[in-house]
């Protein structure tokens, strides 16, 4: 499968203007290839900046992570970007890592992803089912309705049924039983599902709004002009 790359989008209106302008002002292949590495590199900055902000392209508050953990998002993948010029019109920026393209392209693009059981284990590891319950699990088998039998404290008679205090599952039920019981509530099966996608929110944060584009090729305009003035 080919790594997906993520490329500048313009407005097209604009892109004509200023290449028009480009074009007159003859402007050769290699100082354009000299040109659209530089765009890759201020695009690469603004990534970064970006990340330091925890903000889209257009500026707006990333989505926050699933798990509401306050860790920065993409504060790894802020490394080891590349710029590929791929001819004197056409450059892209990507990494060198095939795996974090794939991962930026999916959190830019809000691409769900499907696992299965098997992929989750190859992803993950096996868990230790004889751990204690997580708090993860104890709050899902309390969502779920999940009661245990109490016996009376008065009289006799049969036990009566009743929730139980997220300590109490913590405390007394393994990670192997916690799970069992929540896939046979949740699905009646004691395997659960074996499939299932997980969303992705759109994080767009590569790339150029119509303002960075028009400022980029305002640029390599100026700088060509720059040039011609000096022979």
């Amino acid at each position: 499968m080919a790594v997906p790359d993520i490329t500048l989008t313009t407005n097209p209106k604009e892109t004509l203007r200023l290449m028009d302008q480009i074009n007159v002002l003859t402007m050769s292949p290699a100082d354009r290839r000299r040109i659209l590495k530089q765009i890759g590199k201020q695009t690469r900055q603004d990534f970064r900046k970006n990340v330091q902000g925890q903000q889209t392209i257009e500026g707006s508050p990333m989505e926050p992570r699933a798990d509401k953990k306050k860790k920065r998002m993409f504060s790894k993948m802020a490394k080891a970007m590349i710029t590929k010029v791929i001819n004197d019109h056409k450059a892209i920026v990507t990494w060198k890592n095939p795996g974090k393209a794939k991962l930026a392209y999916k959190h830019h693009h809000g691409q769900p992803e499907k696992f299965t059981a098997k992929k989750a284990a190859r992803m993950y590891g096996v868990p230790n089912y004889n751990k204690p319950a997580t708090i993860l699990q104890a709050k899902a088998l309390n969502k779920e309705g999940f009661k245990r039998p109490v016996a009376r404290k008065r009289g006799k008679g049969k036990a009566i049924m009743k929730r139980v205090p997220q300590r109490w599952i913590r405390e007394n039920m393994t990670l192997g039983q916690a799970g069992l019981i929540l896939r046979m509530m949740r699905y009646n099966s004691e395997k659960g599902k074996q499939s299932w996608t997980i969303k992705t929110p759109a994080r767009p944060i590569l790339g150029a709004t119509i303002k960075d584009a028009d400022k980029y090729l305002t640029a390599m305009a100026t700088n060509a002009l720059q040039k011609i003035k000096k022979v």
